[in-house]
């Protein structure tokens, strides 16, 4: 038997009324069906685009397009840095080119070289210590480890230490005012240890 609920004037006719049997008013649109094993079983059936539904899959490869589209014309673009003709950095025309002043772009110098110093530091440290976890799980540890293991950590450990001669190299250039090769930085008589 059903029982009669009070209408809003807001709500539309067929959702004023509810009733405990589980079926629609007279006038209102007919229940839904469930589909019963189908539907629950259907995912195996269909695959994984199926399950995703093949809106989501073609949105998705849309945004990493334009993502990709996005990335490459950030790198396409022309650097705003300038130098002069003898490889120093040109502040006062960089100012120019993106409408700041000189100080403001020798405070963001001074930013990049704490930043690289920084760097370098923890790099270094975080190298020395894979390191440091390579020699014990190698010599000291009962059973040693296996030879994956090892070159994983002497992997993990050389990366550390290719990121912090980078910030080094990227120190140096801040702080010469200058974009040194590779080269030039190890040919350097100045100390390369960052300040």
């Amino acid at each position: 038997m059903g029982c009669l609920v009070t209408s809003r004037p807001s709500l539309p006719p067929w959702r004023s009324r509810v009733t405990t049997e589980g079926q629609a008013p007279p006038n209102g649109p007919p229940p839904r069906r469930r589909r019963g094993l189908w539907r629950a079983l259907g995912f195996l059936v269909g695959g994984p685009i199926a399950t995703f539904g093949v809106g989501n899959v073609v949105e998705g490869a849309r945004t990493i397009e334009s993502l990709a589209g996005r990335i490459k014309a950030e790198s396409n673009r022309p650097s705003s840095v300038r130098l002069d003709d003898a490889g120093f950095f040109d502040l006062p025309e960089t100012a120019a080119r993106t409408n700041t002043d000189v100080h403001y772009l020798q405070v963001l110098l001074r930013c990049r070289r704490t930043q690289t110093a920084r760097a370098t530091k923890t790099y270094l440290l975080g190298g020395c210590g894979f390191l440091a976890f390579w020699i014990y799980a190698g010599l000291i540890a009962p059973g040693g480890a296996s030879t994956a293991y090892i070159l994983a950590l002497i992997a993990l450990a050389g990366l550390f230490f290719i990121g912090a001669f980078y910030n080094a190299l990227v120190n140096w250039q801040v702080r010469t005012n200058r974009l040194g090769s590779f080269q030039e930085f190890l040919a350097t008589s100045e100390t390369w240890w960052p300040s």
